[in-house]
């Protein structure tokens, strides 16, 4: 006889549908605390300074109405 690990049995009956998922006004992710050390700084300073030269030189498509 095939035996289930108690924790697989676990997971089997913790599964929502995606029903359930979009009325749940619980996220589905957890955001890790640790990463606040991160929040305001500028890691990549270089690439910040491409990226912001590539906005001010893009030329957007004409709106059509």
């Amino acid at each position: 006889m095939l035996q289930w690990p108690e924790r697989a049995l676990c997971n089997i009956a913790v599964m929502k549908t995606v029903e359930e998922l979009n009325k749940s006004k619980i996220p589905i992710v957890r955001i890790d605390p640790s990463l606040e050390q991160y929040q305001g700084k500028i890691l990549f300073p270089e690439k910040l300074a491409k990226a912001n030269e590539m906005l001010k030189t893009a030329k957007l498509p004409k709106r059509k109405n």
